[in-house]
């Protein structure tokens, strides 16, 4: 069984982890301990009772076993797309709050949806966005100001697979969207955070597809998309796949009064001249950032202000990407009626 050697759990909040036994359930098995006591886990996968039996918690097949059994106050979420909205809606309704996985919910009436009964049942719904925690984002954040008005970005987001996609992102019905969806959420969030408006932004967005499995299933391999703000004169683009040559994140901003770029492990302030006038560096392991994700998260559980912020954060990443999915939609339908 893991240590628990330095572990600082905080009196009386307990967790139910649900989809624990997937990849990212298991990273966040041991960040989650150092700040509450797993006391369940949920998950049907074969492997799921063993890992629970290591880890020295109850095992529980389905959701409804874990309401019997066990009391606790909040449920870590690492399940497929297509299972979050009805996971979410059994703990709310039964006045758990919820740490889940991206995104917080496929659609806008789900997000909605989401709110409506977080409020019902005055419990938070946050959603795990690790560059929202990362010290070069934040930083990125932080000095925005510094560039003037921004008018404009580029934000290119790439791994590279050498293989299909595999697993559940490779399911239409379980990934219900390709990497718009699901690498594209925490761009979008980024994006959402440093530029809040009022409306989501106006988008014009091309799809490609590495490989026909996924073109038949509708499912992008890759997504262009162009960006305006009707209430500012801030545009730019964005560019997401999976199977590019090498993986890279990239975000830069112009701004009236320099220019901002940012990397996972570096963001450097420039003057209109490209002078850089100050970098933030970090070379810190990734559980760091994760430890102060999860810290956070658990830390504000009952701020209302905090849920309600991150409630209008979330909602416009939700519709952005929605509305990008049912603008393609109905080309889709428009373009086959013109061939019928």
């Amino acid at each position: 069984m893991p240590s628990d050697r330095g572990r600082n759990t905080r009196p009386g909040l307990r967790v139910l982890v649900v989809g624990f036994a997937g990849h990212q359930g298991k990273e966040y098995l041991p960040i989650v301990r150092e700040s509450a006591d797993i006391v369940g886990g949920v998950d049907p996968a074969p492997a799921a009772s063993s890992l629970a039996d290591e880890w020295g918690f109850p095992h529980y097949d389905v959701l409804s076993e874990a309401f019997e059994q066990v009391d606790f106050d909040a449920a870590v979420v690492t399940v497929p797309h297509s299972e979050h909205f009805p996971i979410c809606v059994e703990l709310l309704a039964h006045g758990r709050h919820v740490i889940k996985e991206k995104p917080f919910a496929v659609t806008e009436q789900e997000a909605r949806q989401l709110i409506q009964l977080a409020g019902r049942a005055d419990r938070s719904v946050f959603t795990l966005l690790q560059r929202n925690f990362h010290p070069v984002f934040r930083f990125a954040r932080e000095n925005l100001a510094r560039i003037g008005e921004p008018y404009w970005f580029s934000y290119d987001y790439h791994f590279n697979l050498a293989h299909p996609t595999t697993g559940w992102r490779a399911s239409r019905e379980q990934a219900m969207g390709g990497v718009l969806l699901d690498m594209g959420y925490h761009l979008i969030d980024v994006l959402s955070g440093m530029f809040p408006a009022p409306e989501p932004p106006r988008v014009h967005s091309a799809f490609g597809h590495q490989y026909q499995e996924m073109r038949d299933r509708r499912l992008e391999d890759l997504v262009s998309l162009m960006c305006s703000y009707p209430s500012t004169r801030l545009a730019g683009s964005l560019r997401i796949s999976r199977h590019n040559h090498e993986k890279i994140e990239h975000l830069c901003v112009l701004g009236a009064e320099g220019a901002l770029n940012v990397a996972p492990g570096i963001a450097t302030l420039h003057s209109i001249g490209g002078l850089p006038l100050e970098r933030c560096t970090w070379e810190g392991p990734k559980i760091d950032v994760l430890r102060s994700m999860f810290a956070h998260h658990l830390g504000h559980l009952d701020d209302r202000q905090y849920r309600q912020d991150h409630f209008r954060c979330q909602l416009t990443a939700v519709r952005t990407i929605d509305g990008i999915y049912r603008d393609r939609l109905r080309e889709q339908d428009r373009l086959a009626g013109r061939c019928a």
